[in-house]
């Protein structure tokens, strides 16, 4: 009992520990460059001032829209012709979904 209340005890002061230094840098990280951010922000709301709308359809369809089509067509490439390798060979099924000329070839058609 006296071992689990050590660990337990050590573990949960570690995690408080680390988790305390780690806001500390966050937040002087965010200090240092919070105006920047503020800057870019307000900038933008000044481009599309009284077209707010504009602003919600460009930056919450379609940039996400973008960004996951862009990412599931590089993947689907990777799906469809095997390369690079080094993205194919991390496949969960082996075998499954290969590359068309690679089934045809393997089963002999």
């Amino acid at each position: 009992m006296r071992r689990t209340a050590f660990i337990l005890g050590s573990g949960l002061l570690l995690l408080v520990a680390l988790w305390n230094s780690v806001t500390w840098h966050l937040q002087r990280f965010w200090g240092a460059s919070g105006y920047f951010w503020q800057a870019q922000w307000e900038r933008l709301l000044s481009t599309f001032e009284g077209k707010e709308w504009l602003l919600y359809i460009l930056g919450a369809t379609q940039v996400p829209v973008l960004l996951f089509w862009t990412v599931s067509g590089l993947l689907l490439v990777v799906d469809t012709t095997g390369k690079p390798n080094f993205i194919s060979r991390y496949r969960i099924q082996v075998g499954k979904n290969d590359p068309a000329a690679q089934t045809w070839l393997h089963h002999g058609m």
